[in-house]
């Protein structure tokens, strides 16, 4: 799975994705995971099978989508602020499966 991870300046954005990767190794599940900031979203067209937004973010999460044309979402405040693994990557997880 390919999980790209989008915030304002990518700073916060790398503690999830670092937590998700740790996740995804648990469970021996093959994940790429890179976390940018929103300015360079058009660099990662069809790179990627899911895009999880920062929930500082949710404003552009219709934006994102258009410009990727894959699945987004904005992760959980709550899931964030933990920096909660396991949550955001079944939430991306949950997210691919709709799609």
């Amino acid at each position: 799975m390919r999980i790209l991870i989008c915030c304002n300046a990518g700073m916060s954005s790398s503690i999830i994705m670092k937590k998700m990767r740790e996740a995804a190794e648990k469970r021996n599940m093959e994940l790429t995971c890179e976390a940018v900031p929103n300015a360079g979203i058009s660099d990662e067209i069809g790179k990627w099978d899911v895009c999880l937004v920062g929930p500082q973010l949710v404003y552009a999460v219709n934006n994102i989508k258009s410009i990727l044309n894959i699945p987004v979402a904005s992760i959980e405040p709550r899931v964030y602020a933990l920096a909660d693994g396991d949550k955001a990557l079944d939430f991306a997880m949950g997210l691919l499966k709709k799609s």
